[in-house]
């Protein structure tokens, strides 16, 4: 039998996989409990709040997951373009992967619910803030002056993200490599 703990894991990497294929309206708890396998019963015992509850905790975990993929690409590498260029080229092989099915799902729940719900923004928020974090703490590493540690990391974030959503809308990677390729040149400039 499986564990309450094992219940609720599922229920949110589910609702994670699903929020990055088709986004929040689109997914629905019937959805959720079917492609879980967890018991209907135990949705409302782990996630009295309903589907927005259960969406802010698979944005969490989303995010966490990112959060820690981010920090060992950029940790294993030994300059700012190789390490924007292998998060750009994680980005694009898993998009591949997918066949272009899967985005963001913080940025698809952003563009989609945030603004009708408090809890997702704060969500989505929280997740860009930190991935934006992993940035900034390695930039005055690499050389960059402390006064352009927030605005450079704030490009290379939103870069990265409006280069997804074109490679998902374009099926086809070359905006995220393109990307990632001219992050490291233009990283390449701003360090001493």
């Amino acid at each position: 039998m499986k564990s309450p703990i094992d219940s609720r894991a599922r229920f949110v990497e589910t609702t994670a996989a699903l929020l990055r294929r088709q986004g929040y309206h689109a997914t629905g708890l019937k959805q959720i409990v079917e492609a879980s396998g967890a018991p209907r019963g135990s949705l409302y015992f782990h996630f009295p709040g309903g589907k927005e509850q259960l969406a802010e905790a698979a944005l969490q975990h989303s995010g966490q997951q990112m959060h820690e993929e981010l920090l060992a690409l950029v940790d294993a590498a030994s300059e700012p373009g190789e390490a924007i260029r292998a998060v750009a080229d994680a980005l694009a092989d898993r998009l591949e992967a997918s066949r272009f099915l899967d985005g963001c799902p913080v940025a698809t729940v952003a563009l989609e619910a945030a603004s009708q719900s408090p809890p997702l923004q704060r969500a989505c928020s929280a997740s860009y803030a930190r991935w934006q974090a992993v940035i900034e703490q390695r930039l005055p590493r690499w050389g960059v002056p402390p006064e352009q540690v927030v605005p450079v990391a704030n490009l290379v974030l939103c870069t990265l993200e409006g280069a997804l959503l074109l490679s998902r809308a374009h099926a086809d990677t070359t905006p995220l490599r393109s990307a990632g390729q001219l992050l490291a040149a233009l990283l390449a400039r701003h360090a001493r």
